[in-house]
């Protein structure tokens, strides 16, 4: 998956109710570091998997039938299905990054810049697709911006999956979602300061301009809710790698009968493992990895917020 699409570069003057002052001081500046591109990847992972299942759920009460379309290969299939599925998925993912960068340019334009489109990779390693313009704008206004993709895709496509009933277009809205994570992050940040402010978002990073004295809020609940994304993210993904690979491999070295982790046959099942009498192996992963996340979430959130009070 590339990185979440929607990083933009902003520079001159934008239009809201008050006037943007070119003269105001810089007060914050912010790089993609690194640490930052895996927390967007991993929450980006998070986040289509989560979005898949509530689209899917949503569909399903509704119009009462299967959940969206899967290409997947299985034995009846073909293994050669695996080529099939890739250029779906990759088809899917071009299908998804053209609007949602659209959208940022659309925004981009309702405020009086000049949008341009582009593709770059951060660390050689992860492309993304971003919209950018030369104008600098307000606080809210960045806020609309990042956010455009991610609201006005989903408010046109979940009433479209629903009434035509097209659960195929779950994965699309999935990834759309998935992939605003960026833009989440952006707007989160900036919220975080007072509407008094004006953004410019620069090759490298955002910079942030206004009064001498204006100060971002390290413990305002924007921070506190990154934080707990990627914290919920984080552990998540982190146990359902060591649940499904790690956990089934050391328990059949050696020689477990059977093991449970969580409450079995229920929602607060994390990780059932049991050795079959002909010598097989079963083994089942519930949706208590996902509660679980929560909880170290929650714990990831109050000591990050504790460390910055």
């Amino acid at each position: 998956m590339s990185l979440p699409a929607g990083r933009f570069h902003m520079g001159e003057r934008g239009m809201d109710d008050r006037a943007v002052d070119d003269h105001e001081p810089l007060i914050a500046a912010y790089g993609v570091s690194r640490p930052l591109v895996v927390q967007w990847t991993v929450v980006s992972v998070l986040g289509v998997v989560v979005s898949l299942f509530g689209f899917g759920l949503l569909y399903h009460a509704v119009n009462g039938s299967a959940g969206p379309i899967a290409f997947v290969a299985t034995p009846e299939t073909g293994w050669w299905n695996v080529g099939l599925t890739v250029l779906a998925l990759a088809t899917v993912v071009v299908a998804v990054v053209v609007p949602h960068e659209l959208c940022h340019g659309l925004a981009i334009r309702a405020f009086g810049g000049r949008p341009r489109y582009g593709l770059g990779v951060a660390y050689a390693v992860v492309p993304y697709a971003f919209a950018t313009t030369e104008t600098r704008f307000s606080r809210n206004q960045f806020v609309v911006i990042a956010l455009a993709p991610l609201v006005v895709l989903s408010a046109l496509g979940v009433p479209a999956m629903l009434a035509f009933e097209w659960p195929w277009l779950a994965v699309p809205l999935a990834m759309n979602a998935g992939g605003a994570v960026g833009d989440v992050w952006m707007a989160l940040t900036i919220l975080g300061y007072p509407d008094t402010v004006t953004v410019r978002d620069t090759t490298t990073g955002l910079e942030v301009y206004g009064p001498g004295d204006c100060e971002r809020i390290e413990t305002a609940p924007t921070a506190v809710l990154w934080d707990l994304l990627v914290g919920i993210a984080g552990a998540t993904v982190t146990l359902a790698l060591a649940g499904g690979v790690v956990v089934p491999i050391v328990l059949t070295a050696i020689g477990v009968e059977a093991f449970a982790l969580g409450v079995p046959e229920t929602p607060l099942l994390i990780v059932e493992f049991v050795r079959t009498p002909d010598g097989g192996v079963e083994f089942a992963m519930g949706s208590g990895v996902f509660a679980l996340g929560i909880v170290v979430g929650l714990c990831y959130a109050y000591v990050r917020s504790r460390l910055r009070s």
